[in-house]
Formats: C-alpha cells, structure tokens, sequence
C-alpha cells in the first residue's frame, strides 16, 4: 500500500468550481537529503463526464470538449487507483483540486494539502505573478525546453510534472528533508506576507499603510484576514 508519501494531483472542471472533467496525479517521494523522486509507477490520468455541457471559458484553457467525454465515467465514480492511499496531495492552489473531488464524493476528511501557490508566494514574493507556467519559467536552467514542454499545460498530468518541478526548487531553497517538513512549510506559507492583487499588490503586509491596513481588514477573509489582524495588533501593541 502506498500510502505514506506524497502525490502531486492535478484536475480540470468543467466550469470554475465544478464537476472534475480530468483527474492526474503522480508519486513524489522526498529524501532527508532534500532530493525529490518521481515514481514513474504512481502515474494516473483520467477523464469523467460531467453533470452538464462544459462552459466554453473552461474549454478554451483546457481544451477539452463533450465529445471527448462521451465514453467517460460520470465524474462522481472518481477515485484512486486500487493500492493508492494519499495521505498528502500536492498542487498549485491544491485546496481548488481536493475541493474539486469532494464535490465528486470522495472523502478528503484524511488528506493533508501541500500549496505550491502559497509557499512559491512566500519564497519569491517580488515575481509579478505566481502562475504555475511563469514559475516554471522563472526556475527553469532551460527556458526553450521548458516554454516547449508548457505549450501542452493544462493536460492534468502535464501540470503534474510541471508542479514536480517547482517542488524541486521549493525543496532546494527550503532545505526540505521529509513530506512532513514539506506540508508543515505549506501550512506557514499560507499565512502570506504581501499582497498580490488589487491596489496594493506587490506591498509586503509589514510595509502597508495603517489607512490601507484597515481597508484591506474590512474586504479581506480567510488567511489573508488572519495575516493583516496579526500585523494591526503588532503595530497598536503597548511597548511595555
């Protein structure tokens, strides 16, 4: 059963937020010297079909259209291959995939998320977008091979392996020597340090304005909110 180590999983829907049309993943295993290891034989790809047409804005990025779905399962038969328990899933902007095949009917209750988003966010904050495609360029030794290798993106395995390689850099810049190390780093990375969007993209959360500060308190949620009420209780604490 393999089970305790990491899959780099990856879906496309049918409309943003909707039913998986696509599902691809790959095995990683990450070693306390901070390589990181594709297991070529932990490889998945699958196509579903899904409750309704596909919108045309989805079709255009993915490029999948009905009719390549007619013989499909219906997308709530989704699950993973016999033998393949996740503990961890890792992606870019992951909570949109394991949302994604909750909605399908699989229990993600167990699953541990690893975001490349969020920790590329925090580890190259100065980049003017953290797309997977543009990381990949902006890692890459080879940036011919790589814009060659993107121009097939949003296949789901395809982002898969480019995913993989951004976990490299990840790992090297981080040092990270295990999977565990790997999700705690997501988890700290979720909190973010700047904006990057809106008015104030590209500020680090330390450098806001305190009128802008409070703005950004009054429309924000989530991590974001819990980043910015940190900051506003730092800067109005007593010094005593």
């Amino acid at each position: 059963m393999y089970s305790n180590r990491g899959f780099i999983f990856d879906t496309e829907t049918h409309k943003l937020h909707g039913d998986i049309i696509e599902a691809g993943y790959i095995g990683i295993d990450v070693f306390d010297d901070g390589f990181l290891l594709k297991l070529s034989n932990y490889r998945f790809n699958k196509r579903y079909k899904p409750s309704e047409p596909i919108d045309l804005s989805a079709m255009a990025v993915h490029l999948i259209v009905d009719e390549d779905l007619v013989n499909a399962p219906p997308f709530t038969d989704f699950k993973f291959a016999d033998g393949v328990n996740p503990e961890y899933l890792i992606g870019h902007n992951i909570d949109y995939d394991v949302d994604a095949i909750t909605r399908a009917g699989y229990d993600t209750s167990h699953i541990k998320r690893i975001c490349t988003l969020a920790m590329s966010r925090y580890l190259w904050p100065q980049l003017e977008s953290h797309k997977l495609s543009v990381l990949a360029l902006y890692l890459s030794e080879n940036r011919s091979q790589t814009a060659h290798e993107l121009r097939f993106a949003h296949c789901a395995t395809q982002d898969c392996d480019t995913t993989f390689e951004v976990l490299k850099a990840i790992c090297q810049q981080r040092q990270i020597k295990s999977i565990e190390e790997l999700y705690k780093f997501s988890e700290l990375a979720r909190t973010p340090t700047h904006i990057f969007y809106g008015k104030y993209k590209g500020y680090a959360i330390s450098d806001l304005p305190d009128q802008a500060l409070d703005d950004l308190i009054e429309k924000s949620d989530g991590f974001l909110l819990s980043s910015l009420r940190t900051e506003s209780f730092r800067r109005n604490e007593l010094p005593f």
